[in-house]
């Protein structure tokens, strides 16, 4: 049997020419080729397969090898013989179909792996159409000019993009720039802000408080030029911000400003007071426009109060005369006591040598900052606006005979112009400045005998709603355990020129400046409390009250204040209880226990004649247990009340 030599069975890597495997491109773009069918593919290895003639492979390599005919023919018979001895039948086709399966399969996989549709970035190849036995170089240019055009377009876009960005930012700076170099800009901004006026080829502005009422000497008069191209480039160079516009303040309104309210007794600070803003505080030459012209309006605002109080210093007459020395003023308030008001200047204009502000201390009053704030804008409001016209022999609110009827029991001149006559700034701060004082020692008196007293418990309340001239305090005295029924109240309206003190029962006490008269007060309302506690618990247990009184007329006087007094019974009558306290020897308790000195009569059966109360002996509080006094009372009347 003729073996037949599938050859034409084979498929190679040749045979697979026709088909076009293209990958995808790192542009995302994708080329799919027309491929042939596989009808069109088999018939076209059919064709090639030759049944009538032998293998043309073995005529190629015999001829080629020029050997005869002859020859040729013992060799095969030769090789026929060698190769069925060594080989069994079909084994040559055996692996020639091996091979060709091989290939199929390979061929296989590549067609379903270009098949395979998924999106665009998980497809891996495809398959490209290719009319003739081989591709066309005309297609292949066209193709590869297709991709070179694509890849142009990205990069184009990328780099236009990024050129449009420079543009843009390009165009903002400019502007930016132009706008900050544009002069008529920055000086409509000026006027939006401040008055200005034009006086020949010049602009001049006005920082005075005129139009608000000041009748302050200095004009405040400042000058706007526009800014040179050599300070222009001067300022860029040092890494200021450019600026169009340049404004020229008065020497004398140049730098920084403050007034400092001081309150001292000797040596020691009370409270102080700063006239300032903290945004005014640091400027140097390179600062914008605003901020000196604040600057400089801050200076002259410091300037126009100092000149003002230095001049209702020197008009006032006071007891003790006010001082007035440079840029310094010294009142007295209290005795003992000085108001100091300092204005301090620094007219440098260095960025590396700005004034820092004042740190804030522990003795900083708010009250009296926002005060000073306040005074030379009333003044001001009172320039513009005077008082009010009103008749003088007639009252629009109160119907008072003096000032309606006329004759002798009308007001007469200097009654009216007590009644119009308007405070100076001078007197404001001096009136504010007592009320501190009294308020600091009222609150130091306080603290001190709380502190110091135990018993009974001082406990201090002071009112959130206060006024600049005005403060109010609480003050209650109780023993702890006994609130509920023995509490000794007591409230201080502080003012600026005395202590008003209402106690519980309604009296009125006007106290001095002096801390000795609060602490008098405190501790006569202390002895008074220790009667009133130990008066409730008696009526609470019942006991029979004989005699109490906050003033006793009777025994030694004592050295402070009045001294007060209780005598009560037990309820069986046997036994009586006095209890007296002095402000300043504190309480003294005695007892008067019965005696029996009369023998039995048969005439006077009345019990009463038979049992005579004996003399009064002290008891030693401090040997009774207790946790205060009125507790010791209280374990002090139980025991005799059951005796």
């Amino acid at each position: 049997m003729d073996q037949i030599e599938p050859s034409g069975l084979t498929l190679s890597v040749e045979s697979l020419q026709e088909f076009q495997v293209q990958e995808i491109g790192l542009d995302g773009q994708e080329t799919y080729a027309k491929p042939l069918s596989m009808s069109e593919n088999l018939a076209k290895l059919a064709h090639k397969i030759d049944f009538s003639e032998e293998n043309e492979d073995k005529k190629t390599d015999d001829t080629r090898n020029g050997l005869p005919v002859k020859e040729r023919e013992e060799n095969d018979t030769k090789e026929a013989a060698a190769f069925q001895n060594q080989q069994k039948p079909w084994e040559s086709v055996k692996t020639k179909l091996r091979d060709a399966l091989t290939e199929v399969s390979v061929l296989y996989d590549v067609i379903n792996i270009a098949r395979m549709n998924r999106e665009p970035p998980y497809q891996y190849m495809m398959l490209e159409k290719v009319s003739g036995e081989t591709s066309s170089p005309n297609n292949e240019f066209a193709v590869k000019l297709l991709e070179k055009k694509k890849s142009l377009e990205v990069a184009a876009k990328i780099l236009q993009t990024g050129a449009n960005r420079m543009k843009h930012s390009s165009s903002s700076e400019k502007k930016a720039l132009v706008e900050q170099r544009n002069f008529h800009n920055e000086l409509l901004c000026l006027r939006q802000n401040w008055r200005l006026k034009r006086v020949g080829n010049n602009i001049l502005g006005d920082l005075s408080f005129r139009t608000s009422g000041s009748r302050f000497w200095h004009t405040g008069t400042f000058e706007v030029t526009k800014t040179s191209e050599e300070e222009f480039e001067e300022t860029e160079k040092r890494g200021v911000p450019p600026c169009s516009l340049k404004v020229t303040v008065p020497s004398d309104l140049e730098g920084t400003s403050f007034i400092r309210v001081l309150i001292q007794e000797g040596e020691t600070e009370i409270a102080s007071a700063y006239l300032m803003q903290s945004s005014r505080a640091q400027i140097s030459i390179d600062s914008h426009w605003q901020q000196r012209l604040e600057a400089a309006q801050n200076v002259l605002f410091c300037k126009e109060l100092f000149a003002q109080i230095a001049r209702e210093a020197v008009q006032l007459k006071a007891p003790i005369p006010h001082i007035v020395v440079g840029n310094q003023i010294i009142s007295s308030i209290i005795p003992g006591v000085q108001l100091v008001i300092r204005l301090c200047h620094d007219s440098s204009m260095s960025s590396s040598n700005v004034s820092a502000p004042p740190e804030k201390n522990a003795h900083q009053n708010i009250d009296l900052e926002q005060s000073l704030h306040q005074l030379l804008r009333e003044l001001h409001h009172s320039n513009l606006n005077g008082p009010t016209p009103r008749p003088v022999t007639a009252s629009f609110s109160f119907n008072n005979k003096k000032r309606r009827l006329a004759g002798p029991l009308a007001l007469d001149r200097r009654e009216i112009a007590e009644i119009q006559q308007t405070e100076c700034v001078l007197e404001k701060i001096l009136k504010q400045s007592r009320h501190i004082v009294l308020r600091d020692r009222t609150a130091k008196v306080l603290d001190d005998m709380a502190a110091s007293t135990q018993d009974p418990l001082i406990m201090v309340h002071w009112s959130v709603l206060q006024q600049q001239l005005q403060a109010t305090v609480r003050v209650f005295i109780s023993s702890p355990g006994y609130e509920h029924f023995a509490r000794t109240s007591m409230q201080l309206n502080i003012g600026y020129e005395d202590i008003k003190a209402i106690l519980k029962d309604g009296r009125t006490v006007h106290l001095s400046y002096q801390e000795k008269d609060l602490r008098n007060l405190l501790i006569c309302q202390i002895s008074e409390d220790r009667v009133s506690a130990v008066y409730d618990l008696a009526k609470s247990l019942r006991m029979q009250i004989i005699h109490y009184n906050f003033f006793v007329g009777v025994g030694p006087p004592p050295k402070l204040g009045n001294a007060s007094a209780i005598v009560f019974a037990t309820p069986n009558g046997r036994k009586m209880i006095s209890l007296r306290s002095d402000p300043v020897e504190g309480p003294r308790v005695m007892i008067q226990d019965e005696l029996n000195t009369r023998e039995k009569s048969d005439v006077v059966t009345d019990l009463k004649w038979e049992v005579f109360p004996s003399g009064f002996q002290e008891v030693d509080m401090t040997k009774i247990p207790g946790r205060n006094f009125v507790h010791k009372m209280e374990l002090l009347i139980g025991n005799l009340a059951h005796e």
